[in-house]
C-alpha cells in the first residue's frame, strides 16, 4: 500500500508577521452540546475524517491530535467565498523542513459537526489538499474533544463522545496513562528494533499520522539506526507535511509493545529530517493510525488515560508498499492523482515515474472512476500496472510490476 503522510501537521507555534495585534495564544473554542453522549460516523482511510459545516458550508475534516483548533484548507476557503473581514498573515511550522506562509481568520468562525456547535477565532487557512488530496477540507484539533471522553471505532467507523468515563464499560480494556503537555499527548511505548536495540520511552500519540511508528531524527541518531539497520529503504516526499519536503527510511522492527500487547514484525520508519517536527528531541517519535487501527480506542482526556482493546484486525500482518510511491487524489481540482513521494530504486521509479506526475488512468481505468473509498482495494489487487501520466502537458505511459519495496 502507498505510504500515507506521517505527521502531516504537528503545530508547535504560529509565527505572526505584519502589523497590528500580535496574539500569543489561539482562543479556545466555545462549545454547545445538545446531548451528554452521542455517536457520529467517520470515514477512515489512513486518517480519520469527520463531516462538518463551517458557517453552513459542508466539508470533511481530519481529526488530528497533533493540532489544536480548527484549520481550513486554502482551496476550500477560496472556492466558498467566505466573507470574513479580519485576517492577518503568519508562518506555520510542521512536518517537513520548511515553514508555510498562511492566512489567519481573526473573525468568529462557527463550526458544527453532528450535535456539536462551536464558535472560535484565529483559524489558520493552510495548504492541505496537496498533502492529503481533495477529500480533505480542513483539520479538527484536540481542543474540540479535550473536555470529554472519546471512543474511536476504526472497524465500524464511528466516534462516540461522552462527558465522563463512568458511563462506559472499560472492563476488557487495557489502560495506559498519558502525559498532556501543551495539548500534546505522550504515551509510554517500547520499540524493539532488533535483538540488540530497544527504544523505550515517550512517543507522541498522533491520530494525524497515517503510519505506524515514526522515530525522530535525534532518536535515530542516538541509537545509530543508520548503521544498525541493514535492511531498509529510503523514501522522499515533497509533501510530507505543512513544512513540505521530508525524508525517511522504512524498515521492519522486531516488535512494538503497547499497553501490555506485543505487535510483531512492524513496518515503520525513522526520519532523517534536519528541520521541522521530526527533528524534535522532545520525544522518541510518534505512534499513528497503522498501530491504533488494530484496537478499539477510548481517550479519557480529563484523567489522562488511554484505553485500548484489540479489534478483529489485531495481529494483521504489517506490509511494505508494493506500489513504490505515494499519491493523493486531486481529480476534483486537477483532474488527476498526483505523485507525492517515491521509494528509492522502486520499480515505478526505474520505469520513469517522477514526483508531481499527474496520473490520469491506471490499466485503462480513468482515475475519475475510482472512488475515494475504493482506491485502496483497487490498487492492492494489481500486479502489472500501466499508468497513463501527464508531465509538462504531454501524456505518456509508465509500465511496471508491483513489488514490495523491501
Amino acid at each position: 500500500m502507498r505510504k500515507i503522510p506521517t505527521l502531516f501537521l504537528l503545530i508547535f507555534t504560529i509565527l505572526f508577521v505584519g502589523c497590528g495585534e500580535q496574539p500569543t495564544k489561539k482562543e479556545a473554542p466555545l462549545v454547545k452540546r445538545d446531548t451528554l453522549c452521542n455517536t457520529f460516523p467517520i470515514t477512515y482511510r489512513g486518517h480519520i475524517y469527520i463531516k462538518g459545516d463551517v458557517d453552513s458550508v459542508s466539508g470533511n475534516f481530519v481529526f488530528d491530535t497533533g493540532a489544536t483548533n480548527l484549520y481550513l484548507d486554502s482551496i476550500f476557503y477560496k472556492e466558498n467565498s467566505f466573507s470574513y473581514q479580519n485576517t492577518f498573515d503568519a508562518y506555520i511550522p510542521g512536518a517537513g523542513i520548511n515553514q508555510q506562509k498562511i492566512k489567519v481568520i481573526d473573525d468568529i468562525v462557527t463550526f458544527r459537526f453532528d450535535k456539536h456547535l462551536y464558535q472560535t477565532k484565529r483559524v489558520p487557512v493552510i495548504v492541505l489538499k496537496p498533502i492529503l488530496g481533495d477529500y480533505a477540507d480542513g483539520i479538527l484539533g484536540l481542543q474540540y474533544f479535550n473536555s470529554s471522553v472519546m471512543e474511536i471505532n476504526y472497524k465500524e467507523q464511528f466516534i462516540r463522545v461522552s462527558d465522563n468515563i463512568d458511563s462506559i464499560d472499560i472492563s476488557n480494556y487495557s489502560r495506559i496513562t498519558f502525559k498532556n503537555q501543551n495539548d500534546r499527548l505522550f504515551i509510554p511505548l517500547k520499540v524493539n528494533i532488533n535483538n540488540a536495540i530497544s527504544i523505550e520511552g515517550e512517543y507522541l500519540l498522533d491520530f494525524g499520522s497515517g503510519n505506524s511508528v515514526s522515530i525522530t531524527t535525534p532518536t535515530a541518531r542516538n541509537y545509530r539506526l543508520q548503521n544498525s539497520i541493514n535492511k531498509k529503504v529510503g523514501f522522499y516526499t515533497k509533501y510530507g507535511g505543512i513544512g513540505g519536503e521530508s525524508a525517511s527510511y522504512d524498515f521492519m522492527a522486531k516488535s512494538v509493545e503497547i499497553g501490555g500487547f506485543t505487535m510483531k514484525d512492524v513496518t515503520m520508519d525513522y526520519s532523517t529530517d534536519k528541520k521541522g517536527a521530526m527533528a524534535s528531541s522532545k520525544h522518541n517519535g510518534l505512534i499513528g493510525n497503522k498501530i491504533l487501527e488494530q484496537f478499539d480506542i477510548i481517550i479519557d482526556f480529563a484523567n489522562n488515560h488511554l484505553y485500548i482493546k484489540p479489534n478483529s484486525d489485531y495481529g494483521k500482518p504489517f506490509r511494505f508498499s508494493k506500489l513504490g510511491f505515494s499519491f493523493v487524489d486531486r481529480y476534483k481540482t486537477l483532474n488527476a492523482w498526483i505523485v507525492t513521494g517515491m521509494y528509492n530504486n522502486c520499480n515505478a521509479e526505474k520505469a520513469g515515474l517522477k514526483i508531481d506526475d499527474k496520473i490520469v488512468s491506471i490499466n485503462g481505468t480513468e482515475v475519475k472512476n475510482i472512488g475515494y473509498e475504493n482506491q485502496r482495494e483497487f490498487i492492492e489487487k494489481l500486479t502489472d500496472i500501466t499508468l497513463t501520466i501527464e508531465r509538462n502537458g504531454e501524456r505518456s505511459e509508465i509500465i511496471f510490476r508491483t513489488k514490495p519495496v523491501l
